[in-house]
């Protein structure tokens, strides 16, 4: 049984939302140079409206602050450090008496640059940032947590859920395959423009990213030259993160380039465009794939800026690639472009539920803060509580209500 303490004033919450909201929007340039050397312009302006976002429209939410926790400790994913630091962190320490963040170590540097513009614990005192070691961080926190929220792989989350007890709630976001599917009927120039937005956005190592781009035959060939045309224009925007123009920028993690270049070798039969991989700087240039549905699915996630095309040829086949038993684990979203009857109409909904099929449309434009987020897939996102894992999406604020006020607000 989780104890309760004081009761939430949502007056106080709007308030301090509104601060926050505030402060992000004032200090917008200080925290694009902030993060000058972590990730490019584009990305920390988008955290900055995402956090906004969030945070104006916290009275959707407004059902789940009723009574205080004690303990949340979060671990933040490699990138998105303010949207997910908001999200993470802020919105749950209005709701908790302790909660406590642990960026990455690769983001230590860059995230003490971030808490020098905006100190978050100024608009709440009940967070807390860590950069301590994980071992002992989580020796720290263990006896005092209620809720965990954890991105990042289920194999790193099965090692931090078993320091804590059976009864700490653990809310899990991991990844999805989030394939885009481009039907014969598809308006092309929103598919290419949503492929490179989802693909490029953070240089592909966003969670959201698709494992695939499903597109079919009857205009597979219009969609490829228009996708590789528009990747040759934007070729003088891919460099540092110091050149604010750059829209692709090299990896948060320097060895990951390392790792990529022996993939590429496995997949040089199918590349079309691209390839480039730097180890020194990190640098991972766009590059397309291209690879018939008929040879197998990819399910495959690069955490790189990928284009990983695969032509069908009538909207049946496109049951190949779901049916494969490696896309129940990781089933999260589909971008639907266009029309399918078997997407529509003969998909199961133990994959999908109708809220995960985005019609002509990406995740990038409907994710929202106060809106669940994930899927179906264990591995997408899930929750652990006394021993059991409940699959679906997840909202930390809805999640930590149910579970751990709503059984004891008596």
């Amino acid at each position: 049984m989780t104890k309760l303490y004081s009761n939430i004033d949502f007056s106080e919450i709007k308030r301090k939302c509104g601060e926050l909201s505030s402060a992000l929007q004032n200090n917008r340039e200080a925290l694009v140079d902030a993060l000058s050397g972590y990730q490019c312009k584009n990305v920390t302006e988008d955290e900055i409206l995402r956090s906004v976002d969030v945070l104006s429209n916290i009275e959707k939410n407004s059902q789940y602050f009723r009574k205080k926790i004690y303990g949340v400790t979060s671990f933040l994913p490699l990138n998105q450090p303010i949207y997910a630091s908001v999200c993470f962190g802020f919105i749950p320490s209005l709701m908790a008496e302790n909660v406590c963040i642990r960026p990455p170590t690769a983001m230590h540097t860059h995230y003490k640059r971030f808490e020098k513009i905006l100190n978050l614990s100024e608009f709440s005192p009940a967070l807390s940032i860590s950069y301590e070691d994980k071992e002992l961080f989580l020796s720290q926190r263990v006896k005092i947590t209620d809720a965990v929220i954890f991105t990042g792989t289920p194999e790193n989350a099965i090692k931090v859920r078993k320091h804590f007890r059976k009864n700490t709630l653990f809310i899990l976001n991991g990844a999805g395959h989030n394939p885009l599917i481009v039907s014969r009927d598809a308006d092309i120039d929103l598919a290419v423009e949503s492929a490179k937005r989802v693909v490029l956005y953070n240089q592909g190592q966003d969670c959201a990213g698709p494992n695939t781009i499903l597109v079919h035959n009857d205009i597979y060939d219009l969609f490829r030259e228009r996708l590789i045309s528009d990747l040759k224009n934007i070729e003088d925007k891919v460099g540092p993160y110091s050149d604010y123009k750059n829209i692709v920028g090299p990896n948060s993690d320097i060895d990951h380039s390392v790792k990529i270049a022996s993939v590429f070798k496995a997949y040089r039969p199918y590349c079309t465009y691209g390839g480039d991989v730097n180890p020194i700087n990190g640098m991972i240039k766009p590059t397309v794939f291209e690879k018939e549905l008929s040879l197998g699915g990819n399910y495959k996630e690069f955490f790189a800026p990928v284009f990983f095309l695969q032509r069908y040829y009538h909207d049946q086949e496109l049951t190949h690639y779901f049916s494969d038993p490696l896309y129940a684990t990781n089933a999260m979203y589909i971008s639907l472009f266009g029309t399918s009857e078997y997407i529509h109409n003969q998909l199961s909904e133990h994959f999908h539920l109708p809220d995960s099929i985005l019609s002509n449309t990406d995740l990038h434009r409907e994710e929202h803060g106060y809106l669940p987020y994930g899927g179906q897939g264990p591995a997408a996102s899930c929750l652990w509580y006394e021993g059991n894992r409940i699959s679906g999406s997840t909202l930390p604020q809805r999640d930590i209500y149910h579970y751990l006020v709503e059984p004891y607000n008596g």
